[in-house]
C-alpha cells in the first residue's frame, strides 16, 4: 500500500503548526531495530529473530549505552513488542526507511501483518540532517520554548544547545531525563509527567518510539523522535556522515 509521504520541510511544518496552536503531535522512527522488536512471534520465529544479528547486537553483554550499536532492548520483549505497536497505530508521523529500500521494504512488510497505515511517513534518515536542512524551521521550533531533552546523554545535549543557540532563540530546556533502556519506561514517564514543556526531543530508539505517542496522547505535546540526530545538535556534524554516505547520496537527503 502506499503511503503519503512528506519531506522534511513538511515535517516541520506540521511540528510548528502544533506548537503554535498548542495541539499534541508524535513524530516518530521505526527503523531496523524497531522493525524487529515489532516482528518478534508474529513475523519472525523465536528462532529467526533471536538469531539474527539485531539481536546479537541488544544482547551483548558490553553494548554501549550510546551511538549506533545502542539498543536500549534485549531481545525477547513481547511486553515491548505490545506497547511498539501500539504507539506507531497512534504517531501521528512516522519515519521508515524509504530510500534503504531493504531495509524498508521489510518494515512495510511487518506493517501489512499488522494492518498499520501510517497516515504520514518521511524518510527516517533525515533525521540526521533535518537540523541543518531545515535550519530556519528547526530554529522556529526551538524558539521561545519549553523544551526536555530525553536521552542517555541529555545533560550534554542541554550544555550544547545553550552554549550554540540559546542567546538567540530564547528557549528554556526545563529537563533533561536519562534514559538507557526499556526497563527505564516507567521512571522516565514519571519524570516527564513532572516537567513544564511544550516540546520534547527524544532519542531513544524502540523506547522513543513507545514514549512520543504518550506524550502526544497522554499529555497534549508535541514530541519528536529525532534519534541519532541528537549528537548533531551537540557537534554540529551529519552523524555517520561516512556510512550515511553508502546508503544514501547526502545531497538527496539534505533535499529531502
Amino acid at each position: 500500500m502506499a503511503y503519503q509521504e512528506l519531506n522534511t520541510g513538511q515535517v516541520m511544518d506540521r511540528i510548528l503548526y502544533a506548537l503554535d496552536h498548542q495541539l499534541p503531535l508524535s513524530v516518530i522512527s521505526v527503523g531496523v531495530t524497531e522493525t524487529h522488536v515489532l516482528a518478534q512471534y508474529v513475523v519472525y520465529s523465536e528462532d529467526q529473530f533471536m538469531n539474527h544479528p539485531e539481536a546479537h547486537v541488544a544482547n551483548h553483554p558490553n553494548v554501549t549505552r550510546r551511538g549506533h550499536v545502542h539498543r536500549g532492548i534485549t531481545f525477547p520483549n513481547i511486553e515491548a513488542r505490545d506497547a511498539a505497536l501500539e504507539a506507531v497505530r497512534n504517531a501521528d508521523i512516522v519515519g521508515i526507511n524509504i530510500r534503504v529500500s531493504r531495509s524498508g521494504e521489510f518494515t512495510r512488510h511487518v506493517f501489512d501483518v499488522y494492518g498499520i497505515v501510517p497516515s504520514f511517513v518521511f524518510e527516517a534518515y533525515t533525521r540526521r540532517v533535518i537540523m541543518i536542512s531545515q535550519q530556519q524551521k528547526f530554529h522556529d521550533m526551538l524558539a521561545n520554548r519549553k523544551i526536555i531533552i530525553v536521552c542517555s546523554y541529555a545533560e550534554e545535549v542541554k550544555e550544547a544547545l545553550c552554549n550554540q543557540l540559546k542567546t538567540k532563540l530564547n528557549f528554556q530546556i526545563t529537563g533533561t531525563i536519562k534514559i538507557e533502556r526499556y526497563e527505564d519506561l516507567p521512571r522516565v514517564k514519571q519524570e516527564i509527567l513532572a516537567c513544564d514543556f511544550d516540546l520534547c526531543l527524544i532519542a531513544a530508539g524502540i523506547n522513543a518510539v513507545i514514549l512520543a505517542p504518550y506524550i502526544a496522547r497522554e499529555l497534549g505535546k508535541v514530541a519528536f523522535d529525532i534519534g541519532q540526530g541528537m549528537e548533531t545538535l551537540i557537534t554540529g556534524k551529519i552523524e555517520g556522515e561516512y556510512w550515511l554516505s553508502t546508503q544514501i547520496e547526502l545531497t538527496k537527503l539534505l533535499e529531502m
